[in-house]
């Protein structure tokens, strides 16, 4: 497993290509320590005048640390956000490859979070054998792909359309059963669905935390 801080911001190179990669590439990203501060290397933009709301204790799905949640509305794509030092802010990472922070208002508390379940944590953004990366759904309605009504998007991709899998799969239909993932992607009007390497998967984690087992 790979962690970067601010010592390894840019030490994440191109993707792996398919018929080299053995194993997929467990990534932690670590932009925010514990007393609610960016790491060095990780810019802060503002996420506007729309606050986010964290009184749930909803982990992130790509956290491998406490206290990271989902926060919603889920149209701000609020995917794993920590606690700010500033008051009644949060400061977000929606996509670890970028090592981008936003910043956002927050209202009421920021509920103490644990770990989501093993078989429920899940990468924040994946990049797949061909080249392609694809972020972790927030929400939002998706229509299944055609003849597969009983498939459900977790992943939207640049490319290769999204990842699918059956309502309720583990590590959001990514399948981990080999050292080397794979996912299943289709376009949203084809019903063809290809299974993919995943090379590189990305997770956050809170900055000077030990390292919780995948």
């Amino acid at each position: 497993m790979l962690t970067l801080g601010a010592s390894a911001v840019t030490a994440t190179g191109a993707p792996a290509v398919a018929h080299r990669a053995s194993a997929t590439r467990v990534i932690v990203v670590r932009p925010v320590n514990a007393s609610g501060h960016a790491e060095p290397g990780f810019p802060i933009t503002s996420g506007g005048r729309y606050p986010i709301d964290c009184r749930f204790p909803t982990p992130s799905a790509g956290a491998v640390s406490p206290n990271i949640e989902f926060c919603f509305p889920t149209a701000l794509s609020a995917v794993a956000c920590w606690k700010a030092a500033a008051p009644h802010k949060a400061l977000c990472m929606r996509d670890p490859r970028s090592h981008q922070l936003t910043r956002f208002g927050r209202t009421g508390r920021f509920a103490p979070t644990g770990l989501a379940p093993a078989d429920q944590r899940a990468p924040l953004s994946i990049v797949l054998g061909d080249g392609d990366h694809c972020e972790i759904r927030a929400g939002g309605a998706w229509s299944s792909p055609p003849g597969h009504p009983h498939l459900v998007g977790y992943y939207s991709c640049v490319h290769d359309g999204a990842v699918w899998a059956h309502l309720g799969a583990l590590h959001n239909g990514i399948n981990e059963s080999q050292p080397l993932w794979t996912v299943r992607t289709a376009h949203f009007n084809d019903r063809n669905l290809v299974t993919r390497r995943v090379v590189r998967a990305y997770f956050v984690g809170t900055a000077t935390h030990q390292t919780t087992k995948l």
